[in-house]
């Protein structure tokens, strides 16, 4: 064993695929086909100058001076275990093959490898695979590719993330001549429904502790990982999510509460992290009910222990409601949760400094690899050695095993040797503990490290890490200079002190996948301990009012875009700020600045309509107007359009008309031109649906001329709309299309893509009502391509309704049943109840036609109940139509058999119509 590689090693990890099932079904035949696996596999690497370092049950780890060694025994090991006549049932073997920095600590008969990265990815590549598949990591591929053996071919796999949670791996297949080639998708994070983020350290140790709890999260439907800031809870449960992936038919969900300082949203936040839009008229709370009762999923619940109580509320009644659901939470104290198990968090492993083990085996000891990993992240060419490694184990035993204490110690060694390192916290620890031998709380433990940290902090830098904890979720670099510089702090230096608290682990620096934009974060327990020492310092008001000042001025300048060809980028701009914006919400309530509520409030109304956060963005404007009597009129009158806006897209049309009309005459006192023509829109839309017609072309009208005597292309192109809209509800086609031809021209002009896109819906409508099947069914295409962009449910679905219509006109019934119901899908999930019941009437005319007459009686009787409680009136251009199906169910059945159908239908609750609906009986 003297000749094992060292250095750059490439690793041959090998397991079989299934071999409990293959041991319970086929016991006595198992240990036959284990040692005839075990003889293929150490004569393929030993031939190839391999060597097996280690054999754990089914699966082999072995080590290879040279890439293409490695691969040929990977080669002729499948080609044996292919041929080979296996009785009573094959041996597949799954492969994974990677190269890296690997050093032999010991040449013994069990050999040990000190190069954790390495080999965890190795195995990572190995679990990916399926038996018979041979994985090969890029960096083994970039050896290989020009000395292939004759016949041999690499299949690009792509980029893959691993269960590791770090960046993607780019992964190659081996493809074999006469072995299978073709195998199901890859194991990695990829197929699987989630939002677990990508980690940007290596995952050290844990393996017990991922192994028990991944065992006991079967046993448990909640199970908490519970112990003081800093212990590793929310890494440690992203790593078991991670593993638990395919267990999951329906997804794992990440939940970060942290941000939240409102018990309220826990709802809204977790409905955010699984991509459900709200409903109108429904809670959050009873949209995740209906979404997961039947689905077998798991919601992952972090930093739980500031709203503990809403918390388990929150979760009881969604265990209650979901008997497939399973819970994993991480807190400070257990949930309180019926059924709950609470799994203490232990620190790390830890070497007794008493009694160091030899050198080669220190790093076995999950604190001193953890140690050890993030120095080498500041310090590359850090070193262990005989000399530093007794100090190693010292820092790492005092600080208890505790994973955000040794990071934050390791981040020094950039700054210090381990032997200063060492001796600054020996003094604190005496300090606290005052000579005492008594244990601390866990939670002292890491304040008294986080306080030895600060305290080495330059003057500047304590008060920029203060100031950076008014921050929630994440900051720019631009928000920093904006908020935090000041008499103290010129904006210049800004940057550099950031740079050093990241450089002291102190700031976390992340980067969005999509925009390529670097934004920073602080782990929880510090910035709560930053925001103790901002207050202590009497800053707090100060530096959130700077916080609030930026954010308000940041929306007020993104409501702009969100009107032009910026649009899409500043969606995803207030997207990524939410987390800010909500804080800023909350700071201007808590210190009772009015204004400064209602203009933030106000600017972020059109992102809440897009987004669809109907209820959070009314309940803001609310809470601001309820106690506006002292802000201005301008603040007043915008807030006020804002919520009666959104009060009209949850069909709440008789609170949005007193929302307007108050707004309406606040715009009229100011002279304010352009807003009052936009409140007259808006007014006009709720009065035509509620079957004022006369009163919504005079409001449209009159806005339409306000917009062109301020010449606003865009005002009058959203004029247009309306009036376009409000003729084609009213039946007159042919009035209503240059109208929305003359809307779309001017939209386009300005630029305003997302309303191209209904304006094409809308066109589309009324040109397929003029007989244009073809024309229409274009417009609805680039309609729906539009609302993709956009990720538009709302115009999605409308689009697939007119589509339904534009199939019927062509007489393809089954095709149009098909889109109303895809159509209506979208708007049961979206909760928009007026055109789901649209919906219904367009199924119930189908079967009409079908002389499916009971059905149709059901379903018209269901929509007639749902108009008079949405107090919205069946439009003019769907009356004939409803008409038409009424009296062909009337005259199929009598007249006691009609009348019980559509009383009947009268009873149905919602969903109970849209499931008929859908069902076509």
């Amino acid at each position: 064993m003297t000749n094992l590689p060292s250095g750059t090693v490439t690793f041959l990890f090998t397991d079989i695929e299934g071999s409990t099932k293959l041991a319970q079904e086929h016991p006595d035949e198992m240990p036959a086909l284990l040692a005839r696996h075990n003889q293929i596999l150490h004569q393929a690497i030993e031939v190839h100058n391999g060597y097996v370092f280690q054999v754990v049950g089914d699966s082999f780890s072995a080590a290879f001076h040279s890439a293409s060694d490695a691969l040929n025994a990977a080669l002729e090991a499948q080609r044996f275990l292919q041929n080979e006549l296996w009785d009573p049932a094959p041996i597949k073997v799954r492969m994974g093959i990677h190269t890296g920095a690997a050093k032999l600590r010991s040449a013994s008969k069990e050999a040990h490898y000190e190069g954790y990265t390495t080999l965890a990815l190795t195995q990572r590549i190995m679990s990916a695979g399926h038996g018979g598949q041979v994985l090969i990591s890029n960096a083994t591929q970039q050896l290989i590719r020009d000395d292939l053996p004759d016949g041999l071919t690499l299949h690009d796999m792509g980029e893959r993330r691993l269960k590791d949670l770090i960046r993607p791996e780019r992964l190659y297949q081996l493809v074999i001549p006469h072995l299978p080639a073709d195998f199901p998708p890859l194991k990695t994070l990829d197929v699987y429904s989630h939002n677990l983020p990508t980690q940007l350290t290596s995952f050290i140790g844990r393996d017990h502790e991922i192994s028990e709890i991944t065992k006991l999260i079967t046993e448990h439907r909640v199970l908490t990982l519970t112990g003081s800031g800093g212990t590793g809870k929310t890494r440690l449960s992203l790593q078991v999510a991670a593993e638990l992936l395919e267990k999951f038919d329906h997804g794992i969900w990440f939940v970060e509460l942290a941000p939240l300082a409102d018990p309220d949203l826990i709802p809204q936040t977790i409905l955010s992290a699984i991509g459900i839009n709200e409903q109108a008229g429904k809670t959050p709370i009873e949209i995740l009910k209906e979404y997961l009762r039947e689905k077998k999923s798991m919601i992952v619940l972090d930093n739980c222990e500031h709203l503990i109580e809403a918390s388990a509320k929150v979760m009881n009644t969604l265990l209650n409601a979901a008997p497939n659901l399973k819970v994993m939470a991480s807190s400070r104290e257990a949930l309180g949760v019926k059924g709950e198990l609470s799994y203490p968090v232990p620190s790390l492993s830890l070497p007794d400094p008493k009694h160091l083990p030899v050198l080669e085996q220190l790093s076995r000891y999950e604190a001193v690899r953890l140690f050890i990993d993030r120095a080498l992240l500041v310090a590359p060419h850090f070193v262990v050695d005989k000399d530093n490694a007794p100090f190693i184990a010292q820092i790492c035993y005092r600080l208890d095993g505790i994973p955000l204490a040794i990071e934050l110690a390791a981040a020094r060694i950039k700054m210090m040797s381990v032997e200063q390192i060492s001796a600054r916290l020996d003094d604190r620890f005496r300090l606290l503990t005052g000579g005492a031998r008594t244990a601390l709380p866990r939670q002292q433990t890491l304040r008294a490290l986080i306080d030895w940290s600060y305290d080495i902090l330059t003057e500047n830098e304590r008060l920029l890490l203060c100031q950076l904890s008014v921050f929630a979720g994440g900051w720019t670099l631009e928000a920093v200079e904006e908020v935090c510089a000041g008499d103290s702090i010129e904006s210049y230096a800004v940057l550099d002190l950031l740079t050093q608290l990241v450089n002291k682990s102190l700031v976390i620096v992340m980067e969005h996948s999509q925009s390529g934009e670097t934004r920073y974060r602080m782990l929880e327990t510090i910035r709560q301990y930053a925001r103790e020492k901002l207050r202590e310092a009497g800053q707090e008001a100060l530096i959130r009012n700077h916080h609030l000042d930026f954010f308000l001025a940041f929306v007020e300048e993104i409501d702009q875009t969100l009107r032009g060809a910026e649009q899409e980028s500043g969606l995803g701009l207030l997207d990524r700020e939410l987390d800010n914006l909500r804080a800023a919400l909350a700071w201007s309530a808590e210190c009772n600045n009015v204004e400064a509520e209602l203009c933030l409030a106000s600017a972020l109304s059109r992102y809440w309509r897009v987004r669809s956060y109907f209820s959070e963005g009314r309940g803001w404007l609310e809470d601001a107007l309820a106690k506006s009597e002292t802000a201005s009129a301008s603040a007043r009158a915008k807030a006020l359009m804002g919520a009666g806006s959104l009060a009209n897209y949850q069909a709440d049309y008789a609170r949005a008309r007193l929302l307007l009309e108050e707004s309406l005459a606040l715009h009229r006192e100011l002279n304010d031109k352009q807003g009052t023509a936009l409140c007259l829109n808006l007014l006009s839309h709720g009065k035509m649906m509620t079957g004022d017609f006369a009163g919504a072309q005079a409001s449209l009208e009159e806005s339409f001329a306000i917009f062109r005597d301020l010449d606003d292309t865009r005002g009058m192109g959203y004029s247009l709309y309306f009036l376009g809209s409000m003729l084609l509800g009213s039946g007159d086609m042919a009035a209503a299309r240059p109208v929305l031809e003359e809307s779309l021209t001017r939209l386009k002009e300005a630029g305003d893509t997302w309303w191209v896109g209904n304006t094409l819906i809308q066109l589309g409508w009324g040109i397929n009502r003029q007989g244009e099947h073809a024309r229409a069914l274009q417009l609805f295409d680039e309609a729906l391509e539009i609302s993709a962009q956009f990720g538009d449910t709302r115009g999605t679905a409308r689009a697939l309704m007119y589509i339904a219509e534009a199939k019927f006109s062509q007489g393809e019934y089954e095709a149009a049943r098909a889109k109303y119901i895809e159509g209506l899908k979208f708007f049961h999930e979206i909760g928009d109840k007026w055109w789901g019941t649209v919906c219904i009437e367009g199924l119930a005319y189908i079967a009409a036609h079908q002389n499916n007459a009971r059905h149709v009686a059901r379903l018209l009787g269901a929509a007639e109940h749902m108009h008079e409680l949405l107090g919205a009136p069946i439009l003019a251009v769907y009356r004939e139509s409803n008409e038409w199906s009424a009296d062909r169910a009337r005259a199929q059945l009598d007249a006691q058999d009609f009348s019980e159908a559509w009383n009947e239908g009268r009873t149905l609750t919602y969903d109970q119509a849209i499931q008929i609906a859908m069902s076509g009986e």
